[in-house]
């Protein structure tokens, strides 16, 4: 009976992995569509949706096949609640990538922004794609001290964002309206893949370790 439910359990992480790569995919899509201009790039992310949806299905269905017919104990519980809800962020950092796909193609062709502000929305995607990266391979492995980088990387992240909310609200912002918000939107969009990641991570640790990170609530 374990060994089937480690079986059980290990499809399930594989869906997750699935799902972690859909995400760095959709974010690279998105990326390469907002700073490059490239709508079939934008198309290409919104076209995940579709596996999206069959992966997210996919892994609710397996862990209620697990509890229906494993009875796991107390501590099978931790592992497949766990797996529930880090399917639920994952999923929502691929939705976040579409997002922002969908801003880069109603904004074709104008750039999104110029100076130090794309310079700041280019380093907050480029940290988006270095936590997607370890999402996208931590399920084969699950080493501890790579899950814990995802929360370094996200207060990194954090910081760049403070601060493009900073110039586009300050005295100095000379931009136009629908630029000014379609700028947050993106760095918005950018932040919470981030938060959504460092919740996978701190999720990951307790289902690796069964103990919360000190920053969980």
């Amino acid at each position: 009976m374990r060994e089937v439910f480690t079986g059980e359990l290990n499809e399930l992480l594989e869906r997750l992995g699935e799902l972690g790569a859909l995400a760095a995919e959709g974010l690279e899509s998105a990326t390469e569509a907002l700073f490059g201009g490239d709508l079939l790039a934008a198309q290409n992310a919104l076209d995940l949706d579709v596996r999206l949806d069959e992966l997210t299905v996919d892994s609710a269905h397996r862990a209620m096949k697990i509890l229906a017919l494993q009875a796991p104990v107390a501590t099978d519980l931790r592992l497949v609640f766990s797996a529930v809800r880090i399917s639920g962020d994952l999923s929502r950092m691929v939705q976040l990538t579409l997002h922002i796909a969908r801003v880069a193609r109603r904004r074709f062709p104008d750039m999104l922004a110029r100076g130090a502000l794309h310079d700041d929305l280019v380093v907050m995607a480029e940290l988006a794609s270095r936590i997607a990266a370890v999402l996208r391979d931590v399920f084969t492995h699950l080493d501890l001290d790579t899950i814990r980088g995802v929360r370094t990387l996200q207060r990194e992240l954090d910081v760049v964002h403070s601060r493009v909310l900073a110039t586009v609200e300050g005295k100095g912002w000379d931009g136009d309206v629908p630029t000014a918000v379609n700028t947050v939107l993106v760095a918005r969009f950018y932040g919470r893949f981030g938060d959504q990641a460092a919740d996978v991570a701190d999720r990951l640790i307790f289902f690796v370790t069964g103990e919360r990170p000190a920053e969980v609530a």
